[in-house]
């Protein structure tokens, strides 16, 4: 029996160590993330080329200019984000949800098709060459690989679905900054789309307990609800915080 006692010690231990996990990194790990970011978004209305005039047929009336073409205008957005993340030895999927804000001035292009539509002059006076702000929702789904990680620095490669709505835009006027507000659809001459789906491409590091992301997402549908379609193209950059 004092024989058998050593040799079950050696046995337990040796099970023990080819029993336990062959790696930490194989047991999921799900890290909290809150993040701020700024970044640009690319409008490209591919308006065709038209002529407008006052009146209809047949008497089309005074000439008031023309517009068409891709006409692309770059403008500054920012943004905030709660997010989850959860890691698998060399893969991770991420889902966040946060808000945005992105910029567009009501131009001159703008104005023509808003008056050749018939809209209400003294609005459309109100707007011209005015910062509209447009306020959003975003929900991406994300998922990718991790080419490299140590205990303090991570790289992530990822794609994935984003899922953005329009909520509400507002217009200063008169130095108040809500002076005038409008869902999405009520612009003049350029409605906007409730819903923007985006394909999203990216790349995150982590140091330590910071979070760096940079990405870029293309629209798969029209900014907007008319007949010809804008496209976009936003780029973030965020800061995050990892818990």
């Amino acid at each position: 029996m004092k024989k058998l006692l050593p040799a079950l010690a050696v046995l337990t231990a040796f099970a023990s160590v080819w029993l336990a996990p062959s790696s930490a990194s194989a047991v999921p790990k799900m890290d909290v993330k809150v993040a701020v970011g700024i970044g640009s978004t690319t409008i490209v209305p591919r308006v065709p080329t038209i002529d407008l005039y006052e009146g209809g047929p047949p008497d089309p009336g005074r000439y008031i200019g023309t517009v068409g073409g891709r006409n692309p205008s770059s403008y500054f957005n920012w943004g905030m984000q709660l997010a989850a993340r959860v890691t698998a030895g060399k893969i991770f999927g991420e889902m966040a949800i946060g808000f945005s804000r992105f910029y567009f001035t009501y131009g001159r292009q703008l104005q023509l098709i808003a008056e050749a539509e018939g809209e209400d002059p003294e609005i459309i006076a109100g707007l011209a060459d005015q910062r509209v702000r447009m306020n959003q929702l975003e929900i991406p789904l994300t998922a990718g690989y991790v080419p490299y990680k140590n205990p303090y620095f991570k790289i992530f490669f990822y794609g994935g679905w984003v899922s953005t709505f329009n909520l509400r835009g507002f217009v200063e006027l008169h130095r108040d900054r809500k002076g005038l507000q409008f869902k999405p659809k009520e612009i003049p001459g350029y409605p906007l789309a409730i819903y923007l789906a985006g394909a999203r491409f990216g790349v995150q590091f982590d140091l330590g307990p910071l979070n760096f992301d940079f990405n870029y997402t293309i629209g798969m549908n029209s900014l907007t609800d008319t007949e010809f379609r804008t496209n976009t193209h936003v780029f973030k950059i965020f800061l995050g915080w990892l818990f």
